[in-house]
């Protein structure tokens, strides 16, 4: 799902935040800031995102993708989802990596969370590169699948949630953009066959 003009806005906008990071220069300052007030006017005409979400690495000194994690729960070949409240759409647990947590243990924090299940998580099942299933997403993300087994618990939804389901591989319900069935197929693949990690 290739977009250059975004992906060339983004790239405008993380090169001018790191030389806003670094550079010493008065004149370079000054053309990085043109830069980046260009590149979140572009950003915001060409997505209708509101201007204050358009400056994408304000927080950043060093622009890098953000990771993410899933869980893939199998029970009897069905893989556990979570209905989100936001978008009334299906995904599999999982959320941004924390700060003081490895992306295992966010992992199965995720998943208690969201649905009531305690997992083991047994093996990274895949690492994906978000831009390539996601189309016109303006966040890079590095996103790792791990396989769980649920080991306690019961179904219990939280503030994000609103249901939670197994389902066949087959007959997967409407996907938020939290995830994509090709991701999904992909690590179900790896658990199936027991092949080695797929990345990208």
């Amino acid at each position: 799902m290739d977009d250059q003009v975004l992906d060339f806005i983004k790239k405008v906008q993380s090169i001018s935040q790191i030389g806003l990071s670094f550079s010493t220069d008065p004149y370079a300052v000054d053309n990085y800031k043109e830069l980046k007030e260009i590149s979140i006017k572009m950003l915001h005409d060409y997505t209708s995102l509101p201007l204050n979400e358009c400056d994408l690495y304000k927080d950043f000194t060093y622009p890098t993708p953000q990771p993410a994690v899933r869980s893939l729960v199998i029970n009897e070949d069905q893989v556990l989802l979570v209905k989100e409240k936001d978008s009334g759409l299906w995904s599999l647990p999982g959320g941004w990596c924390d700060i003081d947590c490895s992306p295992k243990e966010t992992a199965i924090k995720e998943t208690f969370e969201e649905s009531g299940y305690v997992i083991d998580c047994t093996k990274l099942l895949a690492v994906f590169d978000r831009r390539n299933y996601i189309k016109k997403s303006v966040y890079d993300v590095y996103c790792l699948y791990f396989l769980g087994n649920v080991v306690a618990g019961e179904p219990k939804c939280n503030h994000e949630t609103e249901d939670i389901g197994w389902f066949n591989i087959s007959s997967l319900p409407p996907l938020s953009r939290k995830n994509s069935i090709e991701e999904i197929q992909k690590a179900y693949e790896v658990y199936q066959k027991n092949l080695e990690t797929y990345f990208e």
